[in-house]
């Protein structure tokens, strides 16, 4: 890597590291989670929970870059701005990312996971849904805050569309064991 690249990934790094998800924010929650916490949270339930039949590799990437472009664009909660707007601001910032550090390779895993057009991708973005549920649950039990509910309502229709249906009812299963 250049300096140039080496500089611009330390950018990136920090900037995932200090970025307080906004949904944690908004509600209040003391010392709430960066977006490098997330990734590195979605990486490890995609490391415990991905099936036999899909590519483990392809899953932590996809994990590890979802959120990278809101290193630039920040991070929305659901309902904030057009889902449109939203996809075009995180394009172009990802475009940003990977001109920045010369890594072609993680725009091809964004736009596979936004569309969630692989086995992987549909995976690990329904494990999105369900790291908020488990990091709910654990602010709830820290902090006395009542999320665990709201969350895991959001996430059981994203569970119940994935075409894996032994994957879908495997994941209820962990979902159920958090009440």
């Amino acid at each position: 890597m250049e300096k140039k690249q080496v500089q611009n990934l330390v950018n990136l790094i920090g900037r995932m590291k200090s970025l307080k998800r906004a949904g944690w924010v908004k509600r209040h929650v003391k010392s709430p989670e960066s977006d490098a916490d997330h990734s590195y949270s979605l990486a490890l339930l995609a490391l415990l929970l991905a099936p036999d039949n899909l590519d483990l590799l392809k899953c932590l990437k996809l994990a590890l870059i979802h959120d990278l472009p809101e290193a630039f664009c920040g991070d929305f909660i659901p309902g904030e701005i057009e889902p449109q707007e939203k996809a075009k601001l995180e394009t172009s910032a990802m475009q940003k990312v990977v001109d920045d550090i010369k890594h072609p390779e993680l725009m091809k895993l964004f736009e596979e996971y936004q569309q969630h057009s692989t086995p992987e991708a549909e995976f690990v973005w329904t494990l999105d849904r369900l790291d908020n549920v488990f990091t709910a649950r654990f602010y709830e039990d820290r902090y006395c805050n009542s999320l665990t509910d709201e969350f895991a309502a959001a996430t059981l229709p994203r569970i119940e569309s994935l075409k894996d249906k032994n994957l879908g009812e495997t994941l209820q299963k962990i979902l159920k064991a958090l009440d």
